[in-house]
């Protein structure tokens, strides 16, 4: 039975001949492949299997590259690892024409043996297995959907052995779930890079958005794009019109990472190197290997000279304009470049273009205009500003300053729900800002000009009412943000210069307003809990300490309320925790609608227990917070809650806790089936300061001892601590 759920399992017919045992290790081999996705684990596994099968002395595995001809040693084992030197081979990449003796089984997908004392031998493949000390190999393909993907040498060190058609069926059988394996952990494999590659395009994106210095861009982009394909090298040259040249302007080597190379700043004429020539002014992509045979003289002398094997030279390119060159360097390996390395070195190199436009144009405005130094500058600042509101009132005031404007006629519009653009104070909320008369403007659809910008992501200008007006789109990720409105004084036109300044600084503006948002959601993540909206364990103790100690230095009382949902786990198990999730949120909302806005404080202490903190609020005395909460109370009663506060106990901190249980027992949350609605109780501590506490953590302790208490009286009720 098991040898039948074998051929089953790996699709092959198994003889006979080869017993359980070997048909028992067959279905071990396709177990232990499956298990992992590392290829190295895989290969290893089916090495030592396969060799414990056929008791052979050694075992090898190959990977096949057919689009490059390669041969990977990728994995081995033999009982006496330690003092072999196999570990010293694996990652050795062969020719496929170095190894014609294997070229049935790679391109043909046949089994063959080789033998020491075979005078048939071929005298290469003979010196090969003397080297080793090789007296028999089995050589069988790895074979998946019908591509040849790599082979296994079983070598035979000991004695020469004639391998049988057994040994030989039960090598293929227990190829074909290693092969399967190998497909699935190269996809895998693959995936990462191209996951390792993504990361490395947003990273160098994320520079060019946030880095000033155009150099640190550029070492940027040479570094992540070296990583992302595992090149040895990767250098970046700008083209110089002026001089014909090149010059070297940046390098990352994955042997010493942070060396400073002297080669910076250094000219390259364009006489002296015709294909550069060519790859700058016509766009294409050169790939150069010292192995091909084609590869001109000059070049072949320039690659030993440096040491390089390997490389792939791609245009940068601004618009039309030639920026210079990225180069892929490979010194230990002839490697060929997929199409899929190309395209993204080619989107890496977009990058780095954009870094050489922008230091042109910087080194140009530099020169002419002064004004610029302070623009960057105030561009530095945005891009370390993590409050919004501040970020845009220093923009509208370095706008208006760079234009000759108050900083009135500059107005700014965010992007809000359905695509309709608000004052800063209503997408980002009123904020203690500076925003003056922008803040107040009224509100209304985006005009003609501010229209034309948004599509087009650029900036528009033209006369509305006899004054010039000037549109700048704030653009993030490639859509409109929001737009500066500019209104001039008089109807001049704004100068392509001026136009130009606005929209770099827009463009850090809009950067600079997108960190400021996802730090304050950050900040907010930080101290919330995510299930219910409440702060968190740790803020709650954060906040206690604050409260404790203020409560103590003016002298004035403060109450504390731990809350347990009572039998939230039989909850769980009969509802289910989806539906127990709802619970818990549910009761984060009646929290938020019993307490008092900006003075009460609640957060979900742990698992299905909330803390509430009342500021200002005694546990006996509160007369008119009592009476006010006891009037809640009663409306809650008078909706069908089940029992009263006791009148003999009218306390604040009581009736609070009271008045919280009545609602979440009150309280109905729809059950997942639609029909049955589910209901909650809690039951509540309480303990105050001055009465029964002398410090937090007493606090703390003594309101769960209240909360035990009304847990131990029978749950779904409300115990005071009483010192």
């Amino acid at each position: 039975m098991r040898a039948r759920r074998c051929e089953r399992a790996l699709g092959v017919s198994v003889p006979k001949a080869i017993d359980r045992k070997f048909t028992a290790l067959a279905c071990e081999v396709n177990e232990a492949v499956t298990s992992s996705l590392v290829l190295e684990d895989v290969l290893l596994a089916v090495s030592e299997r396969i060799a414990g099968a056929l008791d052979v002395w050694e075992c090898d595995l190959y990977e096949y590259y057919p689009e490059s001809g390669s041969i990977v040693f990728s994995a081995w084992w033999c009982p006496d690892m330690e003092n072999e030197a196999g570990d010293q081979q694996v990652g050795t990449i062969v020719a496929h024409a170095d190894r014609p003796n294997y070229w049935p089984v790679l391109d043909e997908g046949k089994v063959l043996q080789f033998h020491i004392d075979d005078p048939t031998l071929d005298p290469e493949q003979r010196q090969l297995m003397e080297k080793w000390g090789e007296k028999s190999l089995l050589a069988v393909p790895l074979v998946n959907k019908g591509s040849v993907i790599g082979c296994v040498l079983l070598a035979e060190k000991r004695a020469v052995r004639k391998f049988t058609r057994v040994d030989v069926e039960l090598a293929r059988m227990l190829t074909v779930p290693a092969a399967i394996a190998i497909t699935n952990a190269r996809m895998y494999r693959h995936q990462e890079e191209h996951s390792r590659q993504l990361d490395a395009l947003l990273d160098s994106l994320r520079a060019l958005t946030s880095l000033v210095d155009q150099d640190e861009v550029l070492n940027v982009v040479c570094r992540k794009t070296a990583v992302a394909l595992g090149s040895d090298e990767c250098v970046i040259h700008e083209f110089d019109p002026a001089a014909d040249a090149l010059v070297f302007r940046a390098i990352h080597e994955r042997s010493d990472p942070n060396a400073v190379s002297d080669l910076i700043g250094k000219v390259n004429p364009l006489d002296e190197y015709t294909n550069d020539r060519s790859i700058l002014f016509e766009g294409t992509v050169l790939e150069e290997r010292l192995s091909d045979p084609a590869l001109p003289e000059r070049v072949r002398a320039d690659m030993e000279k440096w040491g390089e094997k390997s490389c792939l030279s791609v245009p940068l390119t601004f618009g039309d304009e030639p920026m210079g060159l990225l180069v892929l360097i490979e010194t230990s390996r002839d490697r060929h470049f997929t199409p899929e390395e190309v395209d993204l070195v080619r989107g890496l190199g977009e990058q780095a273009s954009v870094a050489l436009h922008r230091t042109n144009l910087f080194r140009e405005q530099e020169e002419h205009n002064k004004r610029l130094v302070g623009l960057f500058e105030t561009s530095r600042s945005l891009v370390s500003q993590l409050d919004a509101h501040q970020v845009l009132d220093r923009v509208r005031w370095e706008v208006a300053d760079l234009l000759g404007l108050n900083d009135a006629a500059v107005q700014v519009r965010l992007r809000a729900e359905h695509d309709s653009y608000v004052s800063p104070a209503v997408a980002l909320g009123s904020g203690e800002t500076e925003l003056g008369a922008n803040a107040g403007a009224p509100e209304g659809p985006p005009g003609k000009l501010a229209r034309q910008a948004i599509a087009g992501l650029e900036t528009v200008q033209g006369i509305v009412r006899g004054k010039s007006r000037l549109v700048v789109p704030l653009v993030l990720k490639g859509r409109s943000e929001g737009y500066l409105d500019i209104s001039g004084a008089g109807a001049r036109a704004f100068t392509p210069s001026e136009c130009e300044l606005v929209q770099i600084l827009a463009s850090q503006a809009a950067v600079a307003v997108e960190n400021a948002r996802l730090y304050q959601m950050i900040e907010l993540q930080a101290i919330t809990d995510g299930l219910t909206g409440l702060y968190n364990h740790r803020t709650f103790y954060e906040r206690l300490a604050q409260e404790f100690a203020r409560a103590q230095r003016y002298g004035v009382p403060l109450s504390l309320l731990m809350l347990d949902i009572d039998d939230f786990k039989r909850f769980n198990d009969t509802y289910g925790h989806p539906l127990g999730d709802d619970v818990l949120a549910a009761v984060g909302d009646v929290l938020r609608s019993q307490l008092r806005c900006n003075i009460d404080f609640a957060a979900r202490y742990g698992g299905e227990e909330f803390a509430v903190l009342l500021p200002n609020t005694p546990r006996v005395g509160a007369e008119a917070v009592g009476e006010r909460l006891s009037r809640e109370v009663s409306k809650l009663l008078a909706e069908g809650a089940d029992e009263a506060v006791p009148p003999a106990r009218r306390d604040g901190a009581f009736v609070v806790g009271e008045r919280i249980r009545l609602a979440v027992e009150a309280a109905m949350v729809a059950s997942d089936d639609d029909r049955t609605p589910a209901h909650v109780t809690v039951s509540v501590g309480v303990a105050a300061y001055p009465d029964a506490a002398s410090s937090s953590d007493e606090l703390v302790q003594n309101a769960d001892k209240a909360l035990y208490l009304a847990k131990h009286l029978g749950k779904n009720r409300v115990e005071v601590f009483v010192s």
